[in-house]
């Protein structure tokens, strides 16, 4: 199964973006959809993929815990 997780972009130079997940830093591609600084993104293997609002991020993240909460 492939998850991609939801970030803030807090950087873009080129095709490479900065997102934030939650004070992890990363860097992705950017080349598949156009983003800018606050957007909020997902990313799988290194490429952001999709943008989502900050309510479908925040709802993610939401699940995302409460999985991790059941020690799955």
């Amino acid at each position: 199964m492939c998850v991609a997780l939801p970030g803030k972009v807090t950087a873009v130079e080129g095709r490479t973006a900065t997102v934030d997940f939650s004070g992890n830093i990363v860097q992705a591609r950017a080349g598949l959809v156009p983003v800018k600084v606050g957007d909020w993104v997902l990313v799988h293997a290194g490429c952001i993929l999709q943008t989502v609002s900050a309510n479908e991020a925040e709802e993610m993240e939401d699940i995302f815990r409460e999985v991790e909460a059941l020690g799955v």
